[in-house]
């Protein structure tokens, strides 16, 4: 794998700037030009949409596939685009005109009329409609504002998605880690326990010593606490994992009883990241929701500003009556006012531009906040490559290690065989080949996990996927190609 390579071109795609240009503009105005990019032309191949099912585990993608359904931070991120989604169709509706219909009843009465003087009852039917004229586009920058914090959520959404992903995997994959020393370890007490036999025998013929007895005891219990700490670490991680797929902890056990496991040894860490991409900015939700609230507060100072200009306002009332309610309707219409209202804010001045400023503090703020992300982003994909990188060198010492110490252990099995060692150094010896395996699971892990962590901070997925709506939950499914 070339590093240097995907260091350059992982640099070059984070300081790539994307950008809505339906809703948007050129945020190039406003972000400094050392977060922006010269080289438009790099093509790479995108990143695995379902990046998690290269480890090839059938039990992983089902935990993934349960967290993404059931965990209770993806189940809030649902809520909340679903609820941005209906402030947005609020906001369109200021563009339209809006009325309201009724029918009342009134009655008259006029005691000076005859002895019982004039009773009636009249009838009424009006329709009021009112609508303000957008001339100056205040209402229609408030509802692309809207719109680009819904398409905000979206991308927040899928932040939410990507981090329980990665924890998901990454707890997956350090449980396997546990299990694989945890069958060691207790290997190890076994091993360590015939050591103690061994030498209480040896004592009390008086080849050993003492001390040397109560050495191996010390070993012991080391190797015993080892293998509780192990045991206690499984547990939760375990726990960990339930949260994160949304169970209640003792159905894990079920879950993964009813499994197949694989061996943390059966896991290929050594996988080329999938391929970087020239626009990874539109990959990293975080790095794209930043840029709608760029250009969202853009909109909100554009209409804040165009508070300070009059407003046309068209006023419509028909109604009709008759002493009938069958025949309020048929009478035809008897009042017609159809007027046009123009207001200037003369008196709140002051208050408006306390809040054109605001909202231009905000606009400001939002660029900062964009540029902080990127920042961010290029130091944690720039960081993970090289923790990854060196994983990987430090993986493959420890497997050199471990193959040697492979090598001593069958030596040792052969001297014993030919009675030139005793079986206590032999035990030693295959303790000391359980201990490097258990290193080597350490260090396999250790690689494992940092992938995990690059495929996160290369932006992971999900491009292939569309948000859909179910009353007030949000999923996602792999969008449908064209000609599909």
């Amino acid at each position: 794998m070339n590093f240097q390579k995907i260091t350059f071109l992982s640099l070059l795609f984070l300081a790539t700037c994307s950008g809505n240009k339906e809703l948007g503009r050129e945020i190039k105005k406003d972000v400094s030009a050392e977060f922006l990019t010269k080289d438009q032309n790099i093509l790479a191949t995108a990143p695995s949409d379902k990046w998690w099912m290269e480890f090839n585990d059938k039990t992983l993608n089902k935990l993934v596939e349960l967290g993404l359904e059931n965990n209770k931070d993806i189940q809030s991120a649902s809520l909340a685009i679903a609820t941005s989604r209906q402030l947005n169709n609020v906001s369109i509706t200021k563009l339209l005109p809006t009325g309201g219909a009724g029918v009342g009843r009134q009655r008259f009465a006029s005691p000076g009329f005859g002895p019982s003087g004039v009773r009636y009852d009249l009838y009424q039917s009006t329709f009021d409609a009112a609508w303000e004229l957008d001339f100056f586009g205040k209402n229609l920058d408030r509802y692309r504002a809207g719109k680009l914090r819904f398409l905000k959520e979206s991308q927040l959404y899928k932040a939410s998605a990507l981090r329980i992903t990665r924890e998901i995997v990454q707890n997956y994959i350090e449980l396997k880690r546990t299990k694989k020393q945890i069958e060691n370890l207790q290997k190890i007490s076994d091993l360590k326990k015939q050591l103690i036999e061994i030498s209480e025998k040896k004592e009390q013929t008086g080849i050993l010593s003492k001390s040397d007895f109560h050495r191996s005891e010390i070993d012991f219990d080391s190797a015993s606490s080892a293998l509780i700490e192990a045991q206690t670490e499984e547990k939760v991680l375990t726990y960990r994992l339930a949260v994160l797929v949304g169970f209640m902890p003792e159905k894990m056990a079920e879950f993964f009883a009813t499994e197949n496991q694989k061996n943390i040894f059966d896991y290929s860490s050594g996988l080329v990241p999938v391929g970087l991409k020239s626009d990874i900015l539109k990959r990293r939700p975080d790095v794209l929701a930043a840029e709608y609230e760029i250009d969202a507060a853009d909109f909100d100072r554009s209409a804040q500003f165009k508070e300070f200009f009059p407003s046309f306002n068209l006023t419509a009332k028909i109604g009709g009556g008759s002493k009938n309610l069958g025949d309020v309707l048929k009478d035809g219409a008897n009042v017609k006012d159809i007027s046009g209202r123009i207001s200037v804010p003369i008196f709140s001045m002051g208050q408006l531009m306390a809040e054109y400023k605001i909202s231009k503090a905000k606009a400001r703020a939002a660029i900062i906040d964009y540029e902080k992300t990127v920042l961010g982003a290029i130091e944690e994909c720039e960081s993970q490559i090289v923790r990854y990188a060196n994983a990987l060198q430090i993986e493959n010492n420890s497997n050199h290690s471990l193959d040697a110490q492979k090598k001593i252990f069958k030596i040792d099995q052969n001297k014993k065989l030919l009675g030139v060692i005793s079986r206590d150094d032999l035990i030693r010896s295959e303790v000391s080949f359980l201990s490097s395996e258990n290193q080597m699971a350490q260090k396999k892990s250790d690689s494992l996990i940092n992938l995990v962590a690059l495929h996160k901070s290369i932006g992971g997925g999900f491009d292939g996927y569309e948000i859909h709506f179910e009353k007030d939950r949000v999923f996602m499914s792999e969008a449908k190609k064209e000609g599909e």
